[in-house]
């Protein structure tokens, strides 16, 4: 379910509040945040004290995603 974020501190980006909510995977909800919240992009970097945006949920993760192992010191 999407959750409704109010901002209440300066300097605060829309990357950056989806970094706190889930971490790394965050940076790949910057493009679905902004079509959840219209008009968003025109207020700038910063967002204004007061600003309510909705977030997307967390994307499942893939538990049969290959990562392959890496060695440093050889095979």
């Amino acid at each position: 379910m999407p959750q409704t974020f109010k901002i209440r501190r300066e300097g605060m980006t829309v990357e950056l509040l989806l970094h706190q909510a889930y971490g790394v995977e965050g940076r790949s909800l910057l493009e679905e945040t902004l079509e959840k919240n219209p008009g968003l992009s025109s207020l700038g970097p910063f967002l204004p004290l007061g600003t309510v945006l909705t977030i997307p949920d967390k994307p499942a993760a893939d538990a049969f995603v290959f990562k392959p192992v890496v060695s440093l010191f050889g095979n």
